[in-house]
């Protein structure tokens, strides 16, 4: 494929969090600072030749909808095509949103629906024609992808979060980093906004995946696409298939997103299978 060599020495995700480009506690409500500066750290990074795939989440616009009528579980009751279509046009206002922002600030940047092209079995990406995404990356755009509601051919739909889209994207573009920026400093070994001693775990390998899982899970009301648990299997997962270092950070730390695409050490846990 024309161009597909001439990106993939220097391939990273990003995901902007939900929790970071919105307001969680306010139903649709887009936080604007945040989305204007990390569009302003993305483009000082991509000066640097970083080719460069963005995910965001949909925080406080599609997760209200989607945990009020349980998509996540597909076709359940009678109300469940209307969640999946509220649902999924939430998450298009989110990324409208996004988009004109990095526009704006002089981003080349590209939107590709999921649910135009990709389809999933019991939760789980199974195809997905990645020809125009990678084509955009060969031609210089910055493909921006987002959770999104997908066809299931298990449960009728389901929701694929972002970190479930890199794991797909993964095993066909092989990305040398995934970077997931959260509204914290990376995994913890409990809680850091309910325990103020929570320490920060730098690494994570085999081992620490095995004592760490039971003690991760989400405090938010409305994250239907999973808790820090299932982000962590996924990451792992995807860098033993893959060979991707992953690391968690905080995207609401200023210039943290900048430093880590510029390779930089900040703050932060690397998840990485030495398979």
């Amino acid at each position: 494929m024309a161009g597909k060599t001439d990106y993939k020495n220097n391939l990273c995700f990003l995901k902007l969090g939900g929790s970071i480009i919105t307001d969680v506690d306010k139903p649709d409500t887009p936080n604007i600072e945040a989305i204007r500066r990390l569009s302003i750290e993305l483009k000082e990074s991509l000066s640097d030749g970083m080719k460069l795939i963005v995910g965001h989440g949909s925080g406080s616009f599609a997760h209200v909808p989607a945990h009020r009528y349980q998509t996540h579980m597909g076709r359940i009751n009678e109300d469940s095509m209307k969640g999946a279509v509220i649902t999924h046009h939430a998450a298009r206002r989110l990324n409208e949103i996004v988009m004109e922002n990095m526009i704006e600030i002089g981003i080349d940047a590209l939107s590709f629906s999921p649910s135009s092209a990709a389809m999933a079995e019991d939760k789980k990406v199974i195809s997905w024609n990645t020809d125009p995404i990678e084509k955009a990356l060969g031609f210089g755009f910055v493909p921006i992808i987002y959770g999104d509601v997908l066809v299931d051919l298990k449960q009728g739909f389901c929701i694929a979060s972002t970190e479930e889209l890199f794991r797909a994207l993964a095993l066909k573009l092989r990305p040398k980093r995934i970077i997931i920026g959260t509204d914290v400093d990376g995994v913890f070994d409990s809680d850091p906004k309910q325990n103020k001693n929570a320490k920060l775990i730098r690494s994570i390998g085999k081992e620490e995946l095995e004592y760490l899982l039971p003690r991760t899970t989400s405090s938010r009301k409305f994250n239907v696409t999973g808790s820090m648990n299932s982000k962590i299997q996924l990451l792992y997962e995807t860098s033993e298939n893959t060979g991707a270092e992953c690391q968690i950070l905080n995207a609401a730390a200023d210039g943290r997103v900048r430093d880590a695409l510029k390779g930089k050490h900040v703050e932060s846990t690397i998840i990485k299978s030495l398979a």
